[in-house]
């Protein structure tokens, strides 16, 4: 994950749908900066993720996913 043009600081959870979201964070930035780091997570039972951005203000958020079906 990628967080860049952000307007103020904060930080990126990262989680299965399905359970509620998590008290952690996977990637903290501070403004103006462009911030990345490696986030592995599972996909839920629906095959999808949650992202909730718990910063101050607004931020870019750039994704790459990688996986297999197996």
């Amino acid at each position: 994950m990628t967080v860049t043009d952000a307007k103020d600081g904060g930080h990126l959870t990262v989680w299965p749908s399905g359970p509620p979201r998590p008290n952690s964070s996977s990637l903290n930035w501070t403004a103006g900066r462009t911030v990345a780091n490696l986030v592995t997570v599972p996909v839920g039972a629906d095959g999808k993720v949650e992202i909730a951005n718990l910063g101050w203000g607004s931020a870019h958020v750039i994704v790459d996913l990688f996986g297999h079906l197996g």
